[in-house]
């Protein structure tokens, strides 16, 4: 767009369009929660659907002229609970270079940052997994059609390994130099047995 534009003797400086996600990546880098005490704290009302409304308002001027924009807006959309918006974003970003999606960028070699991205939402955002704390904080939100996601991955010098599907989360940790390992599933703390598999219902908890 800021091409198309220049080439018309014209600046984006001058219009309300972005080339990709800009003041939105405030979410995609920090909490949600985070995010939301430090605009309170600099005394900014916000109503409790702020985060949907800025996600609405930037989409429609956001002309995603970097494949990495959909990767942040897959992520803010599976937030706000937009499901299908998000898995669109996110295949897109998926099969960005198989499918040439810029129109002439894949022959000039494959974009790694998407690549690493698109594994990282899958995780963070899907799966929920948040590294932030001194535990493990796990929030399962798969997209409708995903069944069952398996994966192993080093926490705190502990290795887990996690199963999740839309019914249960299963987890097990390893390597722990302490017997016990504390984890928090949808905001409800759990105690691991180190080499015991644990397995919490979020139906039958009522979580997540």
């Amino acid at each position: 767009m800021d091409r198309i534009l220049k080439a018309e003797g014209k600046s984006a400086d001058d219009y309300k369009v972005a080339k990709q996600a800009d003041t939105l990546m405030t979410f995609y880098n920090l909490d949600a929660g985070e995010v939301t005490n430090i605009l309170r704290d600099l005394g900014y009302p916000l109503p409790d659907d702020y985060l949907h409304k800025n996600l609405k308002y930037y989409l429609h001027r956001t002309s995603h002229g970097s494949t990495l924009s959909r990767v942040v807006h897959a992520q803010l959309a599976n937030m706000v609970g937009d499901k299908q918006l998000s898995w669109e974003l996110y295949k897109d970003a998926l099969t960005s270079d198989y499918q040439d999606i810029q129109g002439g960028t894949t022959g000039e070699g494959i974009h790694c940052g998407v690549m690493a991205g698109t594994a990282l939402i899958a995780l963070t955002s899907y799966i929920g997994l948040n590294f932030g704390s001194e535990k493990l904080k796990i929030s399962p939100n798969l997209p409708v059609h995903w069944k069952k996601v398996n994966f192993n991955f080093n926490f705190q010098r502990n290795l887990y390994t996690l199963e999740a599907t839309p019914e249960y989360v299963k987890i097990m940790v390893d390597g722990s130099q302490e017997e016990t390992v504390d984890v928090v599933v949808c905001g409800k703390e759990y105690m691991l047995d180190r080499g015991i598999w644990k397995e919490i219902s979020l139906k039958k908890e009522k979580i997540c």
